[in-house]
């Protein structure tokens, strides 16, 4: 696993692996919380599910969208899986981070 040394000063990068397209609205809003908890905590949080749709369709873009979270996962520093459930799109995201040499931490629930 690579470690990356982290700056004196600087926040730890944890990218957001978290289900979208099952439902996006309500996904928004749990990535949203998550990040919070995350900013909370003392790390920058990495989460292209608050910004992407605004900027990407799914349907059409969905190849996309994952290309440019993969690109933003190369800056994190460790990713974060949340919740039960692992979506074809989240394993493509733990693939890049173990072909990077991320730590990846699956958590199951995060109290607000």
């Amino acid at each position: 696993v690579r470690r990356r040394r982290i700056e004196a000063g600087r926040r730890r990068r944890i990218y957001v692996c978290h289900p979208f397209a099952n439902d996006p609205a309500g996904n928004i809003e749990r990535v949203r919380a998550i990040s919070q908890f995350l900013i909370d905590d003392g790390a920058l949080p990495i989460a292209p599910h608050l910004y992407l749709p605004q900027l990407v369709d799914e349907a059409s873009g969905r190849e996309q969208a994952l290309a440019l979270c993969l690109e933003l996962l190369g800056t994190c520093d460790e990713v974060r899986v949340f919740g039960e459930l692992v979506t074809e799109g989240m394993e493509r995201e733990l693939r890049e981070a173990k072909r990077l040499g991320l730590p990846a931490h699956f958590v199951r629930e995060v109290r607000a």
